[in-house]
């Protein structure tokens, strides 16, 4: 008997220590926007031993940041004056801790938000021709989901502008694989939208600097999904012609 109740013991404490928090404490911290708070909250979860493996409190962490940085509250902002990176950074550290995407379909709209501003950010930075600060926000595009064809175009982008062709032929080889072993009925609309941009973007670049061949590719890779796309077309004649 004594054997049995250490055995149960045993068992719960294992169950225990791996099953997954709710994490509804950080939740409602999010809803009432007290973004601090919730990071200080997160924070303590993530040093603490027993949860600092567990996706949640970097998910949250990188939407407190996130609405930091969109506040008016000019106070608050001045504290986490890097919360853009911030939320990068938190929402990457999540991506790696949540493997399977358990969580990742009840955040979608945040992804899409936290997507949207980071390629307006990176696409300041490439007018500038600042590819260096890009490139890295293109990274974490794709650490935080693995399977988006269209943020390893961007990088792939980035690095060739900064002449380092043989990282940007890795970059184009994993949007590549994506497509051919996904396709992308897994991607958002917006994914997909970015995508169709992004190889319109690459074609036109590789064309302008000398690389025909390339541009021709990406274009007829691009054909399979979005041949009925006008503005698609109307560059596919202009450079596979």
């Amino acid at each position: 008997m004594k054997k049995v109740l250490l055995l149960l013991i045993a068992i719960l404490s294992i169950n225990a220590a791996t099953a997954q928090r709710d994490y509804d404490d950080l939740l409602e911290l999010i809803v009432d926007e007290k973004y601090e708070r919730c990071l200080i909250k997160a924070d303590k979860y993530i040093y603490a031993d027993d949860t600092k493996k567990d996706p949640l409190p970097y998910l949250y962490s990188a939407i407190a940041m996130f609405r930091i940085n969109a506040s008016d509250d000019e106070a608050v902002k001045e504290k986490y004056p890097k919360a853009s990176k911030e939320a990068l950074k938190f929402a990457s550290k999540y991506a790696k801790k949540d493997k399977e995407s358990e969580f990742y379909a009840e955040f979608t709209d945040f992804f899409v938000e936290l997507r949207a501003a980071t390629y307006e950010e990176a696409e300041n930075y490439d007018a500038e021709e600042k590819y260096t600060k890009s490139k890295g926000l293109y990274k974490y595009l794709t650490v935080i989901d693995p399977n988006d064809p269209a943020a390893a175009i961007y990088q792939g982008f980035t690095e060739w502008a900064l002449r380092s062709k043989r990282e940007a032929e890795v970059s184009f080889e994993a949007a590549k694989t994506i497509l051919n072993e996904k396709g992308i009925d897994h991607l958002e609309d917006d994914q997909v939208s970015r995508l169709r941009i992004g190889i319109i973007m690459i074609a036109e670049y590789l064309e302008a600097n000398g690389e025909r061949t390339l541009a021709v590719e990406w274009m007829k890779i691009g054909q399979k999904y979005f041949a009925d796309n006008d503005a698609f077309s109307i560059t596919y004649k202009e450079i596979v012609r």
